[in-house]
């Protein structure tokens, strides 16, 4: 066992890379944590009581992967959902099926898809080096889990509690409230939905903790978390910007476009009137010449009434001479 407790940076938590949300999950702030832990203890046995997508999962076998460590890790969940995490299809239990087979095959990995209670009987007594408990949040429910497989707990093992921090009004947080005062040795993380971290079967690695000035690093990973989840949000900031810029930079690409087409519509518009106007020109001149041709032809009318008239007034005379 490593004398000192390391603090990894710029761990590659390869199940990432199928999904990409695990960095933004409640649980992610405690993944530096759980990786320089396990990386410090070396357990032989893991079990986890609520693996869901597997976020904290993931970062357990990380650390069992990059330290070549032979330990044994049980993932133990419905993988239907319930209450707090919702109901959900297969495809959540496909996506944790698949993160293993693609970065962790060589890993001593047990998934079992049943129910807390009916996997109790996989453990032996006095088994389980870390035992984490992540299921239904209600104060009755993680009581329940932890008093059920506290006989399986190693003397000396581990157990840690996600949703203990009050803001998130569930009743895991009353029950650390309760189960910590009991037994005195713990610590807690506030951030990050809460971690409580205890230690109810033996002092040892509680106190292992104590000389790596575990307080003092509990400062530390949270301005990890902190930091990491403040710079996915900028850099999740930066693309919604540059995904704006881009749209704005097209959108005012198809307003040029539609400005040439308005202009070179204007412009076939001015020509059309030109054309009207030379056309009306022409109009307004020839019905000029109609009307002025009409007038002569009203005054050729009258020129070939009065020379009938006075034909007439000639035949008249040479009739009445006749």
């Amino acid at each position: 066992m490593n004398e000192k407790m390391i603090i990894h940076e710029n761990v590659l938590f390869e199940a990432d890379k199928l999904n990409d949300q695990l960095k933004v999950n409640p649980w992610a702030g405690h993944r530096n944590f759980v990786y320089d832990l396990i990386s410090f203890l070396k357990p032989n046995m893991i079990v986890e009581l609520g693996t869901h997508y597997g976020c904290s999962f993931f970062s357990f076998i990380q650390a069992i992967k990059d330290n070549k460590l032979d330990t044994k890790i049980y993932g133990i969940d419905s993988w239907e959902g319930e209450e707090h995490a919702g109901k959900y299809g297969d495809e959540v239990y496909q996506i944790v099926q698949t993160t293993v087979k693609t970065f962790f095959s060589q890993q001593n990995i047990y998934l079992l898809k049943t129910y807390f209670d009916q996997a109790i009987e996989e453990f032996d007594d006095n088994s389980i080096d870390i035992l984490h408990i992540d299921g239904l949040h209600t104060y009755d429910a993680t009581k329940s889990d932890f008093f059920n497989y506290l006989p399986k707990l190693k003397k000396n093992g581990i157990v840690l509690f996600h949703d203990i921090a009050n803001y998130t009004g569930y009743g895991s947080h009353k029950f650390w409230e309760e189960i910590k005062l009991e037994h005195k040795n713990y610590f807690e993380f506030k951030h990050s939905w809460g971690l409580g971290v205890l230690f109810p079967k033996g002092n040892d690695n509680y106190l292992k903790l104590v000389k790596q000035n575990i307080n003092d690093r509990i400062k530390i990973y949270q301005y990890k978390a902190e930091n990491e989840l403040n710079t996915i949000k900028l850099n999740d900031h930066m693309q919604m910007i540059d995904e704006r810029d881009k749209t704005i930079k097209s959108q005012t690409k198809m307003i040029d476009e539609r400005d040439k087409t308005i202009k070179s519509q204007t412009k076939i518009i001015d020509e059309r009137d030109k054309t009207i106007k030379s056309q009306t020109k022409m109009i307004d001149e020839r019905d000029k010449t109609i009307k002025s041709q009409t007038k002569m032809i009203d005054e050729r009318d009258k020129t070939i009434e009065s020379q009938t008239k006075m034909i007439d007034e000639r035949d008249k005379t040479i009739k009445s001479q006749t």
